[in-house]
């Protein structure tokens, strides 16, 4: 998948404040030191973009640094990039990381899990500390497991918890359920820019809804 013929056919479709979740088949595998020392330019169109439809772009990658490479995904905000979290627990030969990150964004706080690491509940504590939206963003095809272990979380932080894999999206409340399903590369979710607010009433969590402060 080329990036400009994304931005060109569906430039048209995205709002400012939008965000949008791109899979590793986008940027593909990236030399880091040589990306960001400006050597190379896999990520510029992606960055620009984000600058110029002022909206946060969050795109999966293959990061290499040295010999040493990462199942990634870097978080950039109206063309300002806030960071790069990578997989902690990784397949098939990447480096792990040692920490899930979360970021400040023009949209409030999101936390990102890369691939298999949503299915961590030790992992789980950064999305339940005030996170507004938890993305999931999977270099593989749809799969249950991780989907149940998403659904878990949402009910478990009282958030939204959307998951991007190479063939759908998965969109889940802050209930826990499945609130829709889009097949095919692209695909298009509303999630209300409210707070969900626990509380437990006889022994389960019930959820509130919060204004908007932003």
């Amino acid at each position: 998948m080329d990036f400009d013929q994304i931005a060109e056919q569906y430039s048209a479709m995205i709002s400012p404040n939008d965000i949008l979740l791109l899979t590793r088949e986008v940027a593909g595998l990236v030399d880091m030191p040589a990306e960001l020392s400006g050597r190379t330019n896999s990520l510029r169109g992606i960055v620009e973009f984000s600058g110029d439809k002022e909206v946060i772009i969050i795109v999966a990658m293959r990061a290499k640094i040295g010999e040493k490479t990462f199942n990634s995904a870097m978080v950039i905000d109206k063309g300002d990039i806030l960071g790069v979290s990578d997989e902690l627990n990784p397949q098939k030969g990447y480096v792990g990381s040692t920490t899930v990150r979360s970021y400040s964004t023009s949209r409030g706080k999101v936390c990102i899990f890369v691939d298999s690491d949503v299915c961590y509940p030790q992992l789980w504590q950064d999305a339940l500390n005030g996170c507004r939206y938890i993305f999931s963003l999977n270099s593989v095809g749809s799969d249950t497991e991780r989907v149940s272990c998403a659904k878990a979380l949402a009910h478990a932080s009282g958030k939204y918890v959307l998951c991007k894999f190479k063939d759908s999206g998965v969109c889940i409340n802050a209930y826990g359920k499945i609130e829709s399903v889009k097949w095919g590369k692209m695909s298009a979710f509303y999630m209300p820019l409210t707070f969900a607010v626990g509380r437990v009433v006889k022994g389960k969590i019930k959820f509130v809804e919060e204004k908007d402060t932003h």
